[in-house]
């Protein structure tokens, strides 16, 4: 039987934007506006944490675990070449890669009919 010594956090939304608005606004007055219904209630809480699984980054837990490596492994000064990229420009760059493997190693083919069109990738010998 193997043993799993990963360490894994999970994360409630919902628990963390709740603790977060307590602490963010506990020095303000917000009284009135609980007993008016104003303040956040259950449902804007879930709202937010609905939004936060779309846009959350983490840039923050990625520096902070780059700053645990480094002073580890004794390195002073981050490499300044090593940044963190969004998703959306690691997506790209993959698809790119994957788009010029294909076309190094296949052809696109047409089978067509009197109903359809068909593109068939063909191995390129």
């Amino acid at each position: 039987m193997a043993i799993n010594d990963d360490i894994k956090i999970s994360i409630n939304l919902n628990e963390l934007v709740e603790a977060r608005a307590k602490l963010q606004s506990q020095y303000g007055d917000y009284s009135e506006k609980v007993v008016k219904g104003e303040y956040l209630d259950g449902a804007d809480i879930d709202r937010i944490a609905t939004g936060l699984r779309d846009t959350l980054t983490w840039d923050t837990l990625y520096q902070m675990v780059d700053e645990a490596v480094l002073e580890y492994l004794g390195i002073k000064e981050k490499n300044p070449s090593i940044t963190i990229e969004s998703i959306d420009v690691t997506m790209e760059k993959e698809k790119k890669e994957r788009e010029k493997e294909f076309k190094k190693n296949f052809d696109l083919v047409k089978l067509e009919s009197s109903s359809w069109t068909l593109d068939v990738p063909v191995r390129k010998k």
